[in-house]
């Protein structure tokens, strides 16, 4: 799209949206960076017409080099041709899921997540989707993709790899899958906006 974004959708539980929202960066101010990192935008994607928000999640293939089987957002690194970074998110979004850009409605920024082990400086536009769509999984990076409720979502803790050894880590449990790190991080500020309990911050890898 060649404008700014949408205004957030009027479907859903408007209260609960209104306090998720509430302290976001604004979509039209393009967040700062900082020296040494490469700018990521990912996708906080949020269906706000189910009361327990369901967000969109990705599993990683298991063949990447990278965080091979994570959970992540979907999301990447930022290209010279993208301009704002929700574009960025918008992007990867579509290539790696197939999420139709015309039904995300971005709602602003969600504070930045500092990845230094992998170079990178994650910012979240969190956004509400309009309407379902049909996904489409970039197979070479996606293993597979999955709504967790935030509001009911249980948290947990693991054991995980990590580049400082294997250690114990708090997230979040849904279906076997476990979230945890940067989108752990991302996960907690959406939850403590909704006046949740939140895991803690997690290590970034």
């Amino acid at each position: 799209r060649q404008d700014l974004p949408l205004t957030p959708s009027s479907h859903g539980p408007e209260q609960a949206l209104g306090r998720l929202s509430t302290g976001l960066a604004p979509i039209a101010v393009e967040p700062g960076g900082r020296p040494g990192l490469r700018s990521a935008g990912v996708l906080a994607l949020i269906d706000g017409r189910d009361d327990a928000l369901p967000l969109l999640l990705l599993e990683r293939s298991r063949e990447l080099r990278a965080h091979p089987g994570q959970v992540g957002l979907p999301g990447g690194a930022h290209a010279p041709g993208d301009g704002p970074i929700w574009r960025t998110a918008l992007r990867e979004a579509d290539e790696e899921l197939g999420v139709p850009a015309a039904l995300v409605d971005p709602l602003g920024y969600a504070p930045q997540v500092a990845v230094p082990h992998s170079g990178f400086l994650v910012t979240p536009v969190v956004a509400t989707l309009r309407q379902q769509f049909e996904v489409r999984l970039q197979s070479t990076e996606v293993e597979s993709c999955f709504w967790m409720p935030l509001v009911t979502a249980e948290i947990a803790s693991r054991e995980v790899s990590t580049h400082l050894g294997r250690l114990i880590a708090p997230g979040y449990l849904h279906q076997g899958h476990f979230v945890w790190g940067a989108t752990g991080i991302i996960v907690d500020d959406l939850r403590r906006r909704l006046g949740l309990p939140v895991a803690g911050r997690p290590p970034t890898t």
